[in-house]
């Protein structure tokens, strides 16, 4: 059975606090860590950012907007041009 994102993030938030190495490994390159632990490809186009946060930085991570964009909204417009001549 695979996973929820949080269960994800759980495990590897708690191994690389336990294992400098792995953490070591998870900064450098998190893909592949992650294609380690749940045997699932990342796709080379997607992008994953790891952060750290100490004594003086907080990191809040906002989850994707439902609005669309002007190009979303350019890409779904339907319609359709004539000529009145």
């Amino acid at each position: 059975m695979m996973k929820t994102r949080a269960e994800l993030d759980a495990e590897l938030i708690a191994r690389v606090a336990e294992d400098e190495d792995f953490r070591a490994l998870f900064l450098e390159n998190p893909k592949e860590v992650i294609q380690e632990v749940t045997g699932v490809a990342i796709p080379e186009d997607f992008t994953i950012h790891v952060h750290e946060e100490d004594s003086m930085t907080a990191h809040v991570v906002l989850p994707p907007s439902d609005r669309l964009t002007q190009e979303d909204l350019a890409a779904v417009a339907g319609g359709f041009g004539a000529f009145w001549g």
